[in-house]
């Protein structure tokens, strides 16, 4: 371990930037200025009332260290002046979840030189969330404590409790996003389940702006936890629960090459992604949401479950190909009601491909070969912004056993967004998604639901499971500005979802026919300016046989759908044998 680590410590003190040289032809820094605001300008709000609440949430707040800014830009002093670093440094604080707004920008001195001034100004970053579900009376289901910019920093710490129907966690979070004064960020995850415990740790040097030619990942998870597969229907749910026990490590290396805007990478890794399972006497039942009151499954249900427990795992070697074509363009009010969001607009394609070592057959480990590929597209000619994402991932087995060879555990999933933002509609922006995703030949756990936040959203998330699913959502997101605009964002949302399940080949699923949901929300950003969203939702499902009086209300601290939201299903995602690839070292997108 100390080896892998000092190799990604050697990666952090590469420079990033531009050296000084003895000539800059466009005038050399020589000052760094630090502006950086707390939760509030006090200036900018002097005529707003409440000057209390402006003056506590300052108080209560740990400003970010300038010290800890002037680490993150790409320029410093002595260094020859260069706009697009500049433009990139400014790029990577708005990625810091801290950081509300920034720019960073120069201005020239009369001998020719540059001074650079960093403009920054905080998020409120002590989190207290508390979560809960109102079906059948007020259930608490999360409460978290986290503080995300610790002393000012970028320290983060936290405890969790989180109960989604069969996972329960109970645990505490240590993260840094500058291990040693370098560039590596460093996580550690640890705490108890219903099954057993729970433990992550990962040591990850990205690819530094656009202009960052090394990154690597060391990364081990151990989990144990139920898989949790639904059946029965809306009015009478039900669940099968099997205990799990996952365990991954990975080590990755990755290397750019090219001009920004056009990248090639390349990268070579090692990894191993190992299941256990219970025997399958061990599943239990769950009726009507009583997660707390499981009992065994009868055995001819329990039998259904059997094809997607073959899983075996050996080591694996991965070599990584990725072409990046980017730019950057601004837009304001996207997914957050008035802040700002750095959409990446090109094209980006990455391809894992993995060859199993160490295999034996007659564990049940056949010899396979892995593939994993991922297309981004976006445009954004205004006032429109137009995104597509494609992945796809599967293996083929050489020499499996019981008619498992061929192509199996194939997964994959489409992803396409729109927004409009038209100037004679002022405040709204218009948003229509469609997606599908499925899974086919799977040997490992795998279900996805029609409903929950992220799906037709006047069901519950356990709602018409299946293995193949199509979802189309719409919504008018509008900012009011109103009561108080200094002092946080109110918008509201009209939204429509529909979406269709194909059963799986298990049994268990359905064949749901178009289900739809209307519904209304509010939607709140704090401080005003907020790249953060929390929002409020009702939704009402028709079509098939749902009821109209059957509304689903829910609390989100996030948005659940859009681009920042993250382009990758979690239901997919928890059956993915691995998330190894040169996209994974891009820093904007992440998983909703």
């Amino acid at each position: 371990m100390r080896y892998l680590l000092a190799l990604l410590l050697s990666f952090a003190w590469i420079p990033t930037g531009i050296a000084a040289q003895e000539v800059c032809p466009d005038g050399r820094v020589t000052r760094v200025f630090v502006d950086n605001r707390s939760i509030f300008d006090l200036d900018e709000v002097a005529e707003a009332p409440f000057q209390w609440a402006y003056r506590l949430a300052n108080r209560l707040h740990y400003p970010t260290r300038p010290s800890f800014l002037r680490r993150e830009i790409l320029i410093g002093v002595g260094a020859c002046w260069d706009a697009f670093l500049a433009e990139d440094s400014a790029r990577l604080l708005r990625r810091l979840g801290f950081i509300a707004r920034a720019d960073v920008y120069g201005v020239q001195q009369p001998d020719g030189n540059w001074h650079v001034v960093v403009d920054t100004q905080d998020e409120w970053t002590t989190v207290v969330e508390v979560g809960g579900r109102f079906d059948n009376g007020l259930e608490i289901r999360k409460v978290q404590l986290r503080e995300e910019n610790f002393l000012g920093r970028g320290l983060v710490a936290g405890v969790l409790f989180r109960e989604d129907d069969a996972r329960r966690r109970l645990g505490g979070e240590l993260a840094t996003p500058r291990l040693f004064n370098s560039r590596i960020d460093a996580r550690l995850r640890a705490g108890q389940t219903r099954v057993g415990s729970f433990v992550e740790e990962e040591f990850f040097y990205p690819f530094v702006g656009e202009v960052g030619r090394f990154a690597g990942r060391q990364r081990y998870i151990r989990d144990e936890d139920y898989f949790a597969w639904s059946y029965g229907t809306p009015d009478a749910p039900a669940h099968l629960l099997l205990p799990v026990e996952r365990e991954r490590a990975e080590f990755t290396v990755a290397a750019r090459f090219g001009e920004p805007g056009r990248l090639t990478v390349l990268g070579l890794g090692v990894s191993l992604d190992r299941l256990e399972f219970e025997e399958i006497g061990a599943t239990e039942q769950v009726l009507d949401n009583r997660f707390g009151d499981p009992t065994p499954a009868p055995p001819e249900l329990a039998a259904l479950l059997a094809p997607q427990l073959r899983h075996a795992a050996a080591p694996r070697i991965n070599v990584l190909l990725g072409q990046r074509n980017i730019r950057f363009v601004e837009r304001v009010g996207l997914d957050a009601l008035q802040g700002v969001a750095d959409l990446e607009v090109g094209m980006e394609a990455a391809l894992t491909l993995g060859r199993s070592i160490g295999a034996n057959p007659r564990r049940d480990e056949p010899e396979d070969f892995f593939t994993r590929a991922r297309l981004y597209a976006a445009t954004a000619p205004a006032p429109f912004v137009l995104i597509g994402n494609a992945a796809f991932e599967g293996r083929h087995v050489i020499n499996g056993t019981d008619g498992r060879e061929g192509w199996r555990d194939i997964l994959a999933e489409v992803d396409l967004m729109a927004y409009c933002q038209p100037r004679e509609a002022g405040r709204h922006t218009f948003f229509v998604r469609a997606a599908g995703a499925g899974g086919w030949r799977v040997d490992l756990p795998f279900q996805l639901t029609l409903g929950g936040a992220g799906g037709v959203r006047g069901f519950r998330n356990e709602d018409f499971p299946g293995s193949r699913r199509i979802l189309i959502s719409a919504e008018d997101r509008f900012y009011l500005g109103w009561p108080f605009p200094d002092l946080f964002d109110l918008g509201g949302t009209l939204f429509a979802d529909a979406g269709r399940m194909w059963a799986d080949d298990l049994g268990l699923g359905t064949d749901s026919g178009w289900r739809g949901t209307v519904g209304a929300g509010l939607r709140f950003g704090f401080p005003a300016g907020s790249r953060s969203v929390a929002r409020v939702d009702v939704g009402m499902p028709f079509g098939g046989d749902g009821d109209l009086g059957d509304l689903v209300l829910r609390v989100s601290f996030r948005d659940l759908i859009g681009f920042t939201a993250g382009l990758e299903d979690v239901q997919m995602t928890r059956s993915r044998r691995s998330r190894i690839g040169a996209d994974v070292f891009s820093p904007v997108r992440a998983i909703r």
